[in-house]
This record gives structure tokens, C-alpha cells and sequence, in this order.
């Protein structure tokens, strides 16, 4: 079967010209999860368009498979704070792949991931939105969805997380649960919550593929610290119904750390912050984490975008009191500003994908993501035509733990 076959009929629909090869992330989970398999696929949450292409350039070099997305408040029907709807936000990126030649039999696969699609309160509002959103990006061709009600009781988690995944786990695709609201106020959450989560989702026919847990880090520009034991015994209660961790707030993790993931049971990791710091050009710790200036961060004058275009930034910022991680909300108001800078000043182009490309290249190395194209690749040739859609995988990971 055609490798172009084997990608999600949602995207085909979609995009029924496309050469790309937008996958379902269950074809990436499965290289990841499978035994002696030692590999991290990494999940970019980019904010802004412009650091897409140097993480484009990076995944086709080292043959790494790759996860874009954007989480609810950033990409809702309105378009959040980067203010890209679900649809322009896949758009773009099959674009930019498309422009720069992953292309074909041969490219290297990713899929466009619908991150932190948040219920916070047990309303009708939050409900439908959530819903909604889920529906028109399984329309707009994602292949991958997380669905995030850890903000609520066990029992309000469970219940409302069946009804929104219904129709993910329906069209076959990648489905990623959570429990703990990473960085809470609660603290880690326990083994048995992902436990008592995934039994429940599984006795209703509902197995997450993936489940992110609250194990110490939180989103941000905020140092991790991981609890490594947690998470390696969360992934090992799992086991029974093959269920891989997710790990969120990747950024301010030592790279070395990020190295050893995969020992633990972590089978994505989701990097986002760290690429706006690397557009803005905003210096940085060893951990990765941006070093502040007052209630701005440490801008250098000689990376990403420009001094000029920052210190506008950091005006709005101040007139509109967002301060520290609020800043991201420039991403908005700035989307325009930034593009047409980066599209107009050659010199900000190349400086903002050659900062992009290194960063991306040292996780995707770190991740031991490197040529593990060529095993997705694999396991979509193996695939049978039903199974192309995303259905029940034959030999999934499941059978991993037999």
C-alpha cells in the first residue's frame, strides 16, 4: 500500500492534493513504544509560525518524526492568543512542509497534535467548546488529540473525558489523557489516578494511547523537576492496557534528562515554550529556562527578532500588564508584526531558522529521534487498508506487553 494511502482519511479528505505524510499518531507511538525501540518523539508547541520552518529543516535532516501543535487557549475557534483556529493552524504547516520538500513516499512523517483540549469547569459552556473544537480539527484533518478535564474530580475526569474522546477514538486516531493539572496546586498526582483513569476509560471500550501526568514540572519558563520514579511506576501500572506517558513542560528539563526519558515510560515529549524564547531571542539558563529582566525577560539584540520590534513588544506588555509567562500573549497582537519582519529582513530569517534548527536538532538528537523516519515509514507500509484510518492496529502496542 502507498505510503499516502496509509495517512488518516480525515487529512486526505482535507487536504486531497497534499503530498505530505500526515499520519495518525498512533504510527509514531507505535515506533516509540515498541520493545528496545529507545526513542522519544518530540511534540513542538510553536506559538508562531515562524519557528516552524527551522524545526521542519531539522526533521527532515535527521529523518525525526514530529508532533505540531497548540493547546486550546492558544488555538480555540477564535483562534486563542496566537489567534490560529485549528484549521489555519494545520494549514500552515503543511504548508511550510510542503515548501520545503517533505514531500512524497519518501518524507519524513509527522501530524498536527490538538494539545490541552481543556474542560476547567463543569459547565455546558466549557463543555461544548471543547466538543467543538475536537469536532471541526478531526474535520480539519489532525491526527492527534489530547483531552485534558485534570482540572476536575476523578469522577467529573472520567466521565466528561469519555464523551469528548468518543468521537476521536471513533475516527481512529491518537487519543492522549491526563491526570494531575500539571503544575497544580495538588501536587503530583498518584499511580492510582492514572490507574483507577485508564481502567475506567478502558472497561468502555475508551484506552487512551497516552496519558500526561502532573510529576513535577509544569508549562512555562520554569525549571523542571521531574519525578522520575513516579512516572516510571505510573508507566508500569499501565502496562496491562499499554498506555504511555506523556511528559508535559519539557522545557527547563536539563537536555541530558531529556536524554533519559524513554527509560521511564515517556513516549512524547511536548517542547513549547523554549521556541518562543528561541524566536525572541531571549537569553537563557542551561536548563533552557529565559533569564528575567524586571518583569521582561533578557533580550539578546543579536538573535531572533529584532531589538527594535522587541522593545514595541515589551511596551504593549507593560501597557497591558502582561508580565513573565503572560507574555506569550505577544504572540496575538504581535502575529502580523513578527511574520512580516521575518518574511522582509533576510538577515532576522536566517538567524531565527538557524536558532531553530539547532535547538530542534539537539532535542531530536537528545530524544534519539534521529532516522526513525524510516521505522514509521515501516509500520505504514505494513499497515492493511482498513487499518489506514486509523482503526484498531494490527500488532499494535499492546501487543508489546504480552
Amino acid at each position: 500500500m502507498s505510503l499516502l494511502n496509509a495517512r488518516p482519511e480525515n487529512f486526505k479528505k482535507t487536504f486531497p492534493d497534499s503530498k505530505v505524510l500526515h499520519v495518525n499518531g498512533k504510527h509514531i507511538l507505535k515506533s516509540t513504544i515498541k520493545e528496545g525501540a529507545h526513542w522519544v518523539s518530540m511534540a513542538v508547541n510553536t506559538r508562531h509560525r515562524i519557528a516552524i520552518p527551522g524545526i521542519v529543516k531539522a526533521s527532515m535532516e535527521l529523518d525525526a518524526p514530529v508532533f505540531y501543535e497548540l493547546a486550546l487557549s492558544e488555538s480555540d475557534m477564535k483562534g486563542g492568543y496566537t489567534r490560529m483556529d485549528p484549521f489555519e493552524f494545520i494549514r500552515v504547516v503543511v504548508e511550510i512542509n510542503e515548501e520545503m520538500g517533505n514531500t512524497g513516499e519518501k518524507a519524513t512523517p509527522f501530524t498536527c497534535h490538538r494539545d490541552h483540549t481543556t474542560v476547567q469547569k463543569p459547565t455546558r459552556a466549557a463543555f461544548d467548546k471543547a466538543d467543538e473544537v475536537i469536532k471541526r480539527s478531526i474535520e480539519a484533518g489532525y491526527g492527534s488529540f489530547s483531552i485534558d478535564v485534570s482540572f476536575l474530580p476523578m469522577e467529573q475526569n472520567i466521565a466528561i473525558s469519555m464523551l469528548l474522546c468518543e468521537q476521536v477514538v471513533k475516527a481512529g486516531l491518537m487519543y492522549e489523557s491526563e491526570v494531575g493539572e500539571i503544575g497544580g496546586k495538588e501536587g503530583n498526582s498518584s499511580v492510582s489516578e492514572a490507574v483507577l483513569l485508564v481502567e475506567a476509560m478502558a472497561k468502555a471500550g475508551l484506552t487512551p494511547d497516552l496519558i500526561a501526568i502532573n510529576n513535577g514540572t509544569t508549562h512555562g519558563n520554569v525549571r523542571g523537576n521531574i519525578d522520575l520514579a513516579l512516572t516510571r511506576a505510573t508507566f508500569q501500572a499501565l502496562k496491562p492496557w499499554a498506555v504511555g506517558i506523556a511528559q508535559h513542560g519539557t522545557t527547563g528539563t536539563p537536555i541530558k534528562e531529556v536524554g533519559e526519558f524513554y527509560k521511564d515510560g515517556i513516549f512524547k515529549a511536548n517542547v513549547g515554550t523554549n521556541w518562543q524564547n528561541v524566536v525572541w531571542g531571549i537569553e537563557v539558563d542551561d536548563a533552557g529556562v529565559a533569564l528575567e529582566k524586571g518583569p521582561s525577560y533578557e533580550k539578546n539584540p543579536d538573535q531572533g527578532i529584532s531589538i527594535e520590534l522587541w522593545k514595541k513588544m515589551e511596551e504593549y506588555a507593560i501597557e497591558n500588564n502582561m508580565k513573565g509567562g503572560n507574555m506569550k500573549k505577544l504572540n496575538g497582537p504581535f502575529k502580523d508584526a513578527m511574520y512580516e519582519e521575518y518574511k522582509s529582513n533576510k538577515k532576522i530569517r536566517e538567524r531565527v531558522d538557524e536558532a531553530v534548527y539547532n535547538s530542534a536538532a539537539q532535542f531530536f538528537r537528545a530524544l534519539q529521534a534521529e532516522k526513525k523516519g524510516a521505522d514509521v515509514r515501516d509500520i505504514l507500509a505494513k499497515l492493511k487498508p482498513e487499518d489506514s484510518a486509523g482503526k484498531k492496529i494490527a500488532d499494535g502496542p499492546e501487543k508489546e506487553y504480552e
